[in-house]
């Protein structure tokens, strides 16, 4: 409350206007700062409008915004090393992003999944498998959908269950807190975001920070015949379940087979294999693949 938190890329999916929404409801005194224009915002500006304790500045960044906050929001657009990140370092400002504050006041256990394709689908049908066989606690879906984390942080509790699809970019954020999910899934890495990090083994290693801060009593969810990524959690302190999305399916084939393309069987199999392992009965998922319509605009 009172302090002031500058968002630094407020951008158009969501996550910059969920940050803002949340500090302002906490009483900040919150700054939005993006390169882009108000026209160019508008979607976004037009979810804040309510709110009478933010401030803007658009087209441009300011360093007397970033040397006067308490706390800088950084969209994970925004790569670390930005001269307005390497500025508000200098000058001792703390700079976080949505999902390390996630991370950090979270109460229930989080599921995380990455991979270069596949995680929305994966994440999405987790949440549903989970939320299907699992009344007792609510399930949370969120990260990188097109809403902050943030938005959703009230509303946990304990005993909830938090599936988040995670980003590259959001993994870079939480290796700064050095802060990894309790279930993690990786559901395949291909060359991707090559203009952002400086060649393949580099975005590798930003994918291995889905587990790389795991405890030994967590899990790491793979495809057992993914030779890369085998290779890169050989050395995980979680421990690895090695799924056989062959024989994780079998007994569904026919709803998979009907419902979904083939390319996306990996992403079915490793929510199915988590499911089960989190207490998700059978029937529940052969319930699930009957009713549950896939997402939209996936090639």
């Amino acid at each position: 409350q009172n302090k002031k938190v500058l968002i630094l890329g407020l951008g158009l999916h969501g996550g910059g206007a969920g940050a803002a929404s949340f500090f302002a409801k906490a009483g900040a005194k919150v700054t939005v700062t993006d390169l882009k224009t108000k026209r160019e915002l508008k979607p976004a500006l037009k979810k804040l409008a309510r709110f009478k304790n933010i401030a803007y500045v658009l087209g441009r960044h300011r360093k007397a915004d970033i040397a006067g906050s308490d706390l800088i929001i950084k969209n994970p657009g925004v790569p670390d090393d930005s001269p307005w990140i390497k500025f508000a370092r200098r000058r001792g400002v703390a700079v976080r992003s949505d999902i390390e504050i996630f991370f950090k006041y979270c109460p229930a256990a989080i599921v995380g999944i990455t991979g270069t394709k596949g995680k929305s689908t994966a994440a999405w049908l987790l949440a549903e498998f989970l939320r299907k066989g699992n009344t007792r606690r609510k399930v949370f879906l969120a990260g990188n959908i097109r809403k902050s984390v943030l938005e959703i942080l009230p509303e946990i509790g304990q005993k909830d269950l938090v599936v988040l699809e995670l980003s590259s970019f959001q993994l870079d954020s939480l290796a700064m807190s050095r802060a990894s999910p309790k279930f993690a899934v990786i559901t395949n890495i291909y060359p991707e975001h090559l203009n952002r990090y400086r060649n393949f083994a580099h975005y590798v290693r930003a994918k291995a920070g889905i587990f790389r801060f795991q405890k030994k009593t967590d899990r790491l969810f793979i495809n057992r015949d993914d030779a890369l990524v085998k290779k890169i959690s050989k050395g995980a302190p979680s421990k690895r379940v090695l799924v056989d999305i062959q024989k994780t399916t079998a007994p569904y084939r026919r709803e998979v087979d009907r419902r979904y393309a083939p390319y996306q069987k990996l992403s079915v199999g490793l929510a199915m294999a988590v499911g089960r392992f989190l207490g998700v009965s059978r029937a529940s998922i052969a319930k699930v693949l009957k009713k549950a319509k896939p997402l939209s605009g996936r090639l």
